[in-house]
C-alpha cells in the first residue's frame, strides 16, 4: 500500500469516526456462538442502522482492476438529465406503528447542492442539516465532503469508478472493515481488543453493514447492483430467503447475516438487482426535475 494512500485511509477512517456514536460494545469474552453468528465488536453508524447509509475510506490498491465480470450483465444506468438530480425514499419501522420517512434530493457530483426532508425521525447519515453544499456535508470545506471515496464512503465519483469483479470487491471491503477494526482499537480508540475483533466473522459481519449503505446511495450505477448482490450472496454463513417482503410489501430475496447474539441483519434485492429495504424498511430511488420537487421516474 502506497504511502499517499495509506494517509487516505487514515485520514478518512478518522473522519468517519468522528461522526459514529459511541455504541455500548459486547462484553470482552463473549464465545461465538456457531461460525454463522457473527461477532458485532465494534460500533456501527446510526443511518447503517436506520437506512444503510455509512461510511470510512480506503482508495483503490494497486492492482484491482475495475473491468466488468463477464458473468455478470445489466442494464446501462439511468442517469439524471441536464438539471435534473437524483431522488431516494426510504421509510423505516420506528415502533409499533410508527414509521420514519427520509426524501433526498442529490446533485449529479459530490460537490454539489442537495435537499433532505425528514417525517416522523431525527437526521441520519451524519447530516446536520436539511440542505447544503456536499452530501452529506453542509459546506465543499467539510470533512464529510473532503474525505476520500470508497465502499465505506460511497459517493457519486467513487461508485462510477469502482470495480465491477466480486473478488476484488471483497478484498477491498475485508481490507476497509480490517483499517476500521485497527483504528477503533488503537490507542486512544473507543474500545479494547478481544480475540474475536479481527475474526473472519466479524470483519464479514461490519462489511456487510456498510454494503446496505453502499446498496441506498444516490448514483449507484445499474451494472453495479448485480455485482454487490452476487458479493452479499457469497459471503460465509449468509442466509437466504426468497419471496421476502420489505416494509411495504414488495418482495424480493432476503440476504441476513447474525451477529454475535445471533440478532440478523438482512436486506433484500429484488429480481432486477435493485436493494428494496428489508422487513423494517423501504426503499426505492428515482430522478426528479430538481431539488425538493416529486420525482419525474423511478429507476428501482
Amino acid at each position: 500500500m502506497s504511502t499517499e494512500l495509506e494517509k487516505d485511509v487514515t485520514e478518512a477512517l478518522r473522519f468517519r469516526a468522528a461522526e459514529v456514536a459511541d455504541t455500548a460494545c459486547p462484553p470482552l469474552g463473549v464465545t461465538r456462538q456457531s461460525a454463522s453468528k457473527r461477532g458485532w465488536l465494534v460500533p456501527v453508524a446510526a443511518a447503517a442502522a436506520v437506512a444503510g447509509l455509512a461510511a470510512a475510506a480506503v482508495a483503490f490498491l494497486p492492482g484491482d482492476s475495475g473491468a466488468p465480470n463477464p458473468a455478470i450483465s445489466a442494464a446501462a444506468p439511468e442517469q439524471p438529465a441536464a438539471g435534473e438530480v437524483y431522488y431516494s425514499h426510504e421509510k423505516t419501522r420506528l415502533g409499533e406503528g410508527e414509521v420514519g420517512e427520509r426524501e433526498l434530493w442529490q446533485g449529479q457530483s459530490r460537490v454539489g447542492a442537495w435537499q433532505m426532508k425528514l417525517t416522523g425521525m431525527s437526521s441520519v447519515d451524519g447530516a446536520q442539516a436539511e440542505h447544503g453544499e456536499c452530501w452529506p456535508a453542509a459546506t465543499k470545506t467539510d470533512a464529510q465532503c473532503t474525505a476520500p471515496g470508497a465502499w465505506f464512503n460511497p459517493n457519486v465519483e467513487f461508485l462510477a469508478a469502482a470495480p465491477r469483479d466480486p473478488a476484488v470487491i471483497t478484498q477491498q471491503l475485508r481490507r476497509e472493515a480490517t483499517a476500521e477494526e485497527q483504528r477503533r482499537t488503537a490507542p486512544g480508540g473507543d474500545f479494547t481488543q478481544s480475540a474475536d475483533t479481527f475474526s473472519d466473522e466479524n470483519l464479514d459481519y461490519l462489511a456487510f453493514n456498510y454494503l446496505r449503505g453502499v446498496l441506498s446511495a444516490n448514483g449507484l450505477p445499474a451494472d453495479l447492483e448485480p455485482v454487490l448482490e452476487q458479493v452479499i450472496a457469497t459471503t460465509p454463513g449468509i442466509q437466504v430467503t426468497q419471496d421476502m417482503a420489505n416494509l411495504d410489501g414488495k418482495r424480493g430475496t432476503g440476504y441476513g447475516l447474525a451477529d454475535y447474539s445471533g440478532k440478523v441483519l438482512t436486506v433484500i434485492i429484488d429480481k432486477d438487482h435493485h436493494y428494496i429495504g428489508s422487513p423494517d424498511e423501504s426503499f426505492e430511488r428515482g430522478i426528479a426535475p430538481g431539488l425538493g420537487q416529486p420525482p419525474a421516474r423511478m429507476i428501482g
